[in-house]
């Protein structure tokens, strides 16, 4: 028989996370809690994939910490994995190989490198070596030749043609630059000095941005031999650590800073972007070591992955927060390990750890055979209103019919002691097959449904849902909460 009750619509999530407000501000499109999983493009929320060593390699002898990691473009037919580990440049071919050469790497957490390819020839700096080291894709690295203009540069960028490196040993103020398609002639007053320490050099569409500790200056081409660049102050602020900021198409670029996320495009300010992580989680970073904070441009997805460090007295990148930058929304964190570095390699997201592994972050179901904690929590989205007294009753929940697994439901509220329900996600019903019709079809995306029991009194409350089982996933896309309506009434 038919059930007196009325419903209210959580989901889909096209609005994000929100850890800056109360759970029980958060709407109906938005989420309170995303804990290892992924908001897709229609606002449902997926485990995230899971992690595996790359080509299912062995750790390094000795676990060594990798401070980088790059896939370099050799030539239109030859791409080369390469990570620099302890004191060893290795790339993979069947196994890692050691290519070091008489290259000097002192091992080091933070003894982190930045890359470059520079038409060719990838080259690496991290300001604690004397030398940048340069590879062709034969044969071993060797130390990139400086004329002796300079030691020690802690930042690198591949732009108009030329190499440039900033913050130089003893002028941390200072970048310099490369002749034209030579990146070993350095002329004697090729260099450009700045009111504040270099923090980064990122290419933008048709300048270098360079981001300072009293701002963000610009070098653009003047079509001058005798003055080739221009610097024009641009900002107020900038990014705080090189390997942090990220150029994205349209001319953006997004940053770290002490106190967010910013955005910049071109203009004279940058917006912040990450207000949906105030309060709620960016309180709880260690911002002293934001400085080793790295980010990646996740083009496929689009995405951008920020590596940070979650809790007060963290030293290493143990969360991954993730900003879709078409939908301007976060989810996140990814958690469950530390890293040190990442990459773009094979199209997917790579990071080496503490402990001589590069991993593959998109591949599986669990962490290497770990089970994966997924979690996402509604927001309380009250039926009525904030001080209307409801029955609630059941809610119906929306998800793709995959494998044998469960999901794990709790009812949550501040004025009750809510329900706890599994949901197989085998689901019900049937399932068409589409191989016996006579036309071809596309595939398609069918939801099913189930409903778990609630219970308590009260005018809100939320849906958290939990899976914490290795091998297993789920896509969830929204869900009905029923409920019978009580009325106003005092509270004692």
């Amino acid at each position: 028989m038919p059930l007196a009750a009325d419903s209210i619509q959580l989901g889909p999530w096209h609005g994000g996370v929100r850890y800056d407000i109360p759970v029980e501000e958060v709407t109906a499109n938005e989420l309170s809690n995303t804990v290892n999983v992924r908001i897709g493009t229609g606002g449902q929320v997926e485990s995230r994939l899971g992690t595996l060593s790359y080509k299912a390699a062995s750790a390094i002898g000795s676990t060594p910490t990798l401070t980088l990691a790059a896939e370099f473009v050799v030539n239109a037919t030859t791409t080369e994995v390469v990570i620099v580990a302890g004191t060893a440049i290795y790339k993979y071919s069947s196994g890692w190989s050691a290519i070091t050469g008489s290259v000097t790497a002192t091992a080091g957490d933070d003894n982190t490198w930045e890359s470059a390819n520079a038409n060719g020839v990838l080259v690496a700096t991290n300001g604690v070596d004397t030398n940048a080291w340069k590879w062709t894709g034969t044969g071993n690295a060797s130390d990139l030749d400086d004329d002796a203009r300079f030691a020690k540069g802690k930042h690198i960028a591949w732009f108009d043609n030329r190499l440039w490196i900033g913050n130089v040993n003893g002028a941390t103020n200072q970048v310099w630059y490369s002749d034209t398609a030579d990146i070993e002639t350095w002329g004697a007053t090729s260099f450009f000095n700045f009111g504040g320490i270099v923090q980064g050099i990122v290419p933008s569409q048709n300048s270098l941005a360079v981001h300072t500790s009293e701002g963000m200056y610009t070098l653009q081409a003047t079509g001058d031999s005798t003055v080739p660049y221009r610097a024009n102050k641009r900002t107020v602020e900038a990014g705080l650590a090189g390997r942090s900021i990220v150029a994205l198409p349209g001319d953006r670029q997004l940053m770290v800073r002490k106190d967010g996320i910013y955005s910049w495009q071109g203009g004279s300010d940058l917006a912040k972007i990450s207000y949906q992580l105030d309060d709620g989680y960016w309180d709880d970073l260690n911002v002293a070591r934001l400085t080793q904070s790295f980010a990646l441009y996740h083009p496929r997805e689009n995405e951008v992955w920020f590596a940070l460090p979650h809790g007060a007295s963290q030293t290493n990148m143990n969360h991954i927060m993730v900003y879709n930058i078409n939908l301007d929304r976060w989810h996140g964190p990814y958690s469950g390990w530390e890293r040190n570095c990442m990459a773009l390699i094979d199209d997917k997201p790579h990071a080496g750890d503490f402990g001589g592994l590069l991993w593959d972050h998109e591949t599986g179901d669990d962490d290497n055979g770990t089970a994966i904690r997924s979690i996402l929590e509604t927001g309380a989205v009250p039926p009525i209103g904030p001080d209307v007294k409801v029955k609630f009753l059941n809610a119906r929940h929306y998800y793709d019919a995959k494998g044998q697994y469960t999901l794990g439901v709790t009812q949550v509220s501040g004025d009750f002691s809510g329900s706890s329900s599994n949901i197989s996600l085998k689901g019900t019903g049937f399932t068409l097959d589409i191989d016996r019709l006579d036309e071809a079809t596309l595939d398609e995306v069918r939801q099913v449904s189930q409903d778990t029991r609630l219970v308590g009194y009260g005018p809100q409350c939320s849906l958290r849902i939990s899976m914490q089982v290795a091998n297993q996933s789920f896509v969830y896309r929204k869900a009905l909460v029923r409920y019978r309506p009580l009325g106003r009434f005092n509270k004692p």
